[in-house]
């Protein structure tokens, strides 16, 4: 590093009040309740290679920190002083936009003459077109399904307006109104980013603004290397799975083996299932992706708080992402259910970090974040209304030294919470219920995060509700170090009614006025031996209504008794007899809930690694397919646990050996 390390924090403090102000401008000039409130937007400025150089993490998501520009700045260039790129697609820009309702904006910064910087932000749309209102179906069947997909394109040329685009993106959204707005927030966003970097120059100079921004990168790779090289060396593998794809009953696996070496980390998703026909792939492009290796990241800010919050962080990692799997789909792949994978991909690498160092890591969250979308007729003008209702995250997951948060999974990327008053002024709707869940909570030394319950009433007729990314509603978020798993989630019509129905995931869900739905999101895991947690833990709980005696009983071996209306006592002598008794008791290092278990009883983690390597000698449009078929064939001949030759045989038998190839 060329730059006195003082006046560098001074730059660096700079850089960020510039991308943290991008964001406060799309705070206060957006126009949807899911930018404004629940701050789904992100800001940051890039070097002119296309590197985030400075990307804030106090205001809006934080998980596009390891993206970079390079292919939009290719496909657009070159570039005039007041040009404005915008873009929604995920094949053309190596995966910066991931799903089409995730519009991005990019404006090149000149200094006499020259490109010194980019400035860049994106807002995820509340529609761009599509198969349902809020564009994202979990079962569409390719990318042309799930709207308008617009590659990079001048929205402002020279300075003026071209109002080409925006015509188009408005014949094709259901709410135009509202995304035009969010567009120009983003416009003035990076103007303003524009007019502060050029103050800054001036107070600074050119060249030690350069300079800054390529001391900060080499600075952020230096601390993240150090970070990575307290890690034993060595190869750790872990796995994961979605419930499903939307169309069977086959899990979705993501499985990652981290190998570990002189600072530096390469994660390989070799092993990963094929990509799939619904909308759970995440385009890469086989590269780095920041999207691939969040828990990473979190881990390496976790382990040191002052790293400069930039690309530089991700130098120390590489990928190997083999093409036609689900984190390197092959167009024209349906992907608007990418952040599901990118859940599971953050407790599967998670979980291969913790076979290195297993206090470091905390037991799994919800690993959802459901964004719970309605949909209202208009009846002033014809059309519908549309806006979030909530993003449903879930319980985080216990650590080695504290509970895990209530409502909130490290995973979700900091989305905010929709207040309720804002909400109903918003949509015809009436919350009934919205609050945390008792006994949801994964016990521990240190408890999972409790999952959140909404109830809500349509209020119109004619209503559609639609909730992408919902997870965790067949394999429970596990437990660590002693810990137990989480609570599934759930989803419930009529609730409390002769008529009550219990749903699986929702699609497309049409309420009439009057229909009631409850949704209750995951609860996170537990974190060690529950018999080892304070009792008067235990007792706050119960008194606050979050645990039941019974499972104060049960789940920590506490004996906790009512005394007179709403108060409760522990009875001590009970509870040190039944902890006594369990004391010696051995608890499993991962509690992976009795689903995953006797799922895997079958499919080992030989035989799911195994089936995957052949599924990628297949056609990429074969691979599924031929997937359900052999799970559907074992589900028939099998009880125990599959060998590699039994999948081998299998996948040559199902397929066609003239179509495959394929060495056992």
């Amino acid at each position: 590093m060329r730059t006195d390390p003082a006046r560098l924090e001074m730059m660096r403090s700079y850089f960020n009040a510039i991308a943290a102000g991008m964001g406060h401008v799309i705070e206060r000039t957006s126009f949807t309740t899911f930018v404004k409130e629940s701050a789904d937007f992100a800001t940051a400025l890039a070097t002119p290679e296309g590197e985030f150089f400075v990307y804030p993490k106090t205001v809006g998501v934080t998980i596009f920190l390891g993206l970079s520009l390079k292919r939009v700045i290719e496909e657009s260039g070159p570039f005039e002083p007041g040009d404005i790129i915008l873009t929604n697609d995920p094949y053309t820009t190596d995966g910066l936009a991931t799903h089409l309702p995730d519009i991005h904006v990019v404006k090149p910064i000149f200094l006499e003459g020259e490109i010194i910087s980019y400035a860049w932000c994106f807002v995820h749309c509340s529609d761009v077109g599509g198969l349902v209102p809020a564009s994202i179906s979990p079962t569409a069947t390719d990318i042309h399904q799930e709207g308008l997909r617009i590659p990079p394109a001048r929205i402002y040329k020279k300075g003026r307006e071209n109002r080409d685009i925006l015509k188009v993106l408005r014949a094709n959204s259901r709410v135009p109104d509202l995304n035009e707005g969010d567009i120009h927030a983003m416009v003035a966003a990076v103007n303003t980013a524009e007019n502060r970097l050029t103050e800054m120059v001036g107070k600074f100079g050119k060249e030690a603004v350069q300079q800054g921004m390529d001391d900060l990168l080499e600075q952020a790779a230096m601390r993240a290397g150090r970070v990575i090289s307290r890690i034993p060396e060595g190869s750790y593998s872990f796995s994961d799975y979605l419930d499903d794809d939307m169309v069977s009953d086959v899990p979705i696996r993501l499985a990652v083996t981290a190998n570990v070496s002189g600072g530096e980390i390469t994660l390989d998703f070799s092993d990963c299932d094929p990509q799939v026909k619904t909308a759970f792939n995440l385009v890469t492009n086989g590269s780095k992706h920041s999207f691939l290796y969040q828990g990473l990241i979190n881990y390496i800010i976790s382990e040191d708080p002052y790293i400069p919050i930039n690309g530089g962080l991700t130098r120390p990692i590489q990928v190997i992402a083999p093409k036609g799997t689900l984190v390197h789909p092959e167009y024209p792949a349906a992907v608007g259910i990418r952040h599901s994978i990118t859940m599971r991909l953050y407790n599967a690498v998670l979980g291969a970090l913790a076979k290195a160092l297993p206090k470091a890591v905390p037991a799994a969250g919800a690993g959802q974040s459901a964004i719970v979308v309605l949909s209202v007729p208009d009846e002033s003008t014809g059309s519908r209304k549309m806006s979030v209702v909530e993003p449903m995250g879930g319980g985080g997951g216990g650590q080695h030294d504290m509970d895990g948060a209530d409502g909130i999974d490290h995973a979700s990327g900091f989305l905010k919470n929709t207040p309720i008053e804002s909400l109903e002024q918003h949509i015809d709707i009436h919350v009934r219920r919205y609050e945390l869940i008792k006994n949801t909570a994964g016990a521990g030394f240190h408890r999972g995060g409790h999952a959140i319950g909404l109830e809500f009433e349509a209020a119109a007729p004619e209503s559609i509700v639609t909730a992408r990314g919902m997870e965790r509603m067949r394999f429970h978020p596990w437990g660590l170090a002693g810990g137990t798993a989480g609570a599934l989630g759930r989803v419930r019509l009529y609730p409390d009614q002769p008529q009550e129905k219990t749903m699986s995931k929702i699609d497309v869900l049409k309420l009439n006025k009057g229909d009631v739905i409850s949704i209750h999101s995951p609860g996170g895991g537990g974190w060690g031996n529950p018999f080892r947690r304070e009792a008067e833990s235990i007792l706050g709980e119960v008194e606050a209504g979050l645990l039941s005696p019974e499972a104060a009983y049960h789940q920590y071996g506490v004996a906790v008794k009512e005394n007179g209306a709403g108060s409760f006592i522990i009875d001590l002598e009970e509870t040190a007899e039944i902890r006594k008794k369990k004391a010696g008791e051995h608890r499993k290092q991962w509690d992976f809930g009795i689903a995953r278990e006797e799922y895997e009883r079958c499919w080992t983690e030989e035989a799911s690694s195994t089936l995957a390597r052949l599924l990628r000698q297949l056609p990429a449009h074969q691979r599924s397919h031929v997937k359900h078929l052999v799970h559907r064939y074992f589900s028939k001949e099998h009880n125990g646990p599959i060998s590699k030759s039994e999948v081998a045989a299998a996948v040559e038998k199902l397929a066609g050996k003239n179509n495959t190839g394929m060495v056992r």
